[in-house]
């Protein structure tokens, strides 16, 4: 991160012939609080893992405009902690708001306070520049939707915009980490993204990302002995809308090495597919939704591949949106887990899905109520284990959005996977149980 504050505080040149006005300040920012019941979300029928708790998050967003250059600050308070008076706790179970009776700061106030986003902008007509940590989204989130800080550059080529990214995923010589460590065990996510729009009928994007992990930092858990790596990804999306029909498609390409000590290079290697086909008439919308990602396999190849914690493909299959605030990479290496994540990454052994939904909009004349139903099938798209099976079951989903007035919106979405048998095998049991997910929320935006 000091290296970005470098680069801005280099940028002061650029600024020394603007002309100084007052600040444009705005504020916005959202409050949401949401219950949250779950029940054998590991489908372990052996495991007493049932759960039922609040969360809330209040996300405050500043904006302060000057002349030529814009900085923007978004600060979290949210009430989602680990319990410290339950050992065995972990985020996903006592995430409750307060501790319990007899312990200290009974009812506390919301005792995390992050900074989401931090960052300069600077319009310098031919090209816009951004310095710090911000907002990225990469296609339809599979690879990519997070903050990140970084140094970010955005112009025109001919009729394309693009843009450049330098993103620093570690920082050995930053203040938090105390124990130091050289230059050149820092990890950088590079990032090139263009893209073509024909009116807001369709939109073809590209994006290349380079992942330099000098360390090993994030893929040094999958191969032993692992050292330094390189990751390529090529992203091409594609989204469309004729007539009454909306389709979008993204595949991802990964590919790459991981350095050995005392042996061969591994290969890292990886594909993401996703398709989407919708049909809207009148207030019925309907779709259906492929999702593919490859798993760890026979070869010598590492499988380096999973979705981010953003995506969301169901209320309980590839959904990450039980915990507070969905953040971090999943991706599967070999069977283990980089970062924040749960579904998605299945114990390295991909996701095979095919989501078929029904939404009905002005629901009983009511313009502001949405009701949503969806059938999800899944599997892993490698076998968990030898002679395993590899099904994942079937989920049915239930949601509804209703929008109380311009500023609140209530929602539930409701969750039942019958689980399958490759539950037996990703739990070392013979008990697979059902899952159970339930969300209300209450969202107020201002």
């Amino acid at each position: 991160m000091k290296k970005l504050w470098v680069m801005a505080l280099a940028s002061v040149g650029f600024l020394s012939t603007a002309s100084l006005y007052a600040a444009d300040i705005k504020f916005e920012g959202d409050f949401r609080v949401r219950g949250i019941y779950a029940d054998d979300l590991d489908a372990n029928e052996d495991a007493n893992d049932q759960q039922a708790f609040a969360d809330g998050r209040f996300r405050l967003r500043t904006t302060a405009t000057a002349g030529i250059t814009t900085g923007v600050v978004a600060v979290d308070f949210t009430s989602s902690f680990t319990d410290p008076t339950n050992a065995g706790c972990t985020a996903t179970g006592c995430t409750t708001g307060n501790y319990r009776f007899g312990s200290a700061n009974l009812g506390g106030s919301y005792n995390i306070v992050g900074v989401r986003e931090a960052y300069l902008k600077l319009d310098l007509n031919m090209v816009k520049l951004a310095f710090g940590r911000k907002p990225f989204k990469l296609g339809h989130s599979l690879i990519l939707d997070d903050t990140m800080d970084a140094i970010v550059g955005k112009f025109m080529v001919g009729g394309f915009e693009v843009m450049l990214a330098d993103g620093k995923l570690l920082d050995t010589n930053s203040t938090v980490a105390t124990t130091g460590g050289a230059t050149g065990s820092d990890t950088d996510l590079f990032i090139a993204k263009t893209g073509f729009s024909h009116g807001d009928m369709h939109n073809i994007g590209l994006f290349v990302t380079y992942l330099k992990d000098r360390g090993p930092s994030f893929l040094g858990a999958g191969v032993a002995g692992a050292d330094k790596s390189d990751l390529w990804t090529v992203g091409v999306t594609a989204d469309g809308h004729f007539g009454a029909i909306n389709l979008g498609a993204e595949v991802d390409f990964l590919n790459g090495s991981q350095d050995v000590t005392g042996g061969d290079s591994a290969d890292l290697t990886g594909l993401n597919v996703l398709v989407g086909v919708g049909l809207k008439v009148a207030m019925v919308d309907v779709g259906v939704t492929g999702l593919y990602t490859t798993g760890q396999d026979d070869s010598t190849d590492v499988n380096v591949n999973g979705v981010s914690g953003n995506f969301v493909f169901g209320n309980i299959l590839v959904n990450d949106n039980i915990f507070s605030d969905r953040e971090g990479q999943c991706a599967s290496v070999g069977g283990t887990r980089i970062g924040s994540g749960g579904a998605s990454c299945v114990g390295g052994a991909g996701i095979t899905g095919i989501r078929v939904s029904g939404a009905l909009s002005d629901f009983m004349g009511n313009k502001n109520c949405t009701l949503e139903g969806a059938v999800i099938w899944a599997r892993t798209t490698e076998d968990v284990a030898p002679d395993a099976d590899s099904d994942l079951g079937i989920e049915i989903d239930a949601n509804m959005k209703h929008k109380l007035d311009d500023n609140v919106t209530l929602g539930v979405n409701l969750g039942y996977l019958l689980s399958g048998d490759a539950w037996k095998a990703i739990n070392g049991t013979d008990n697979a149980d059902n899952q159970v997910k339930g969300v209300i929320s209450l969202n107020y935006m201002f």
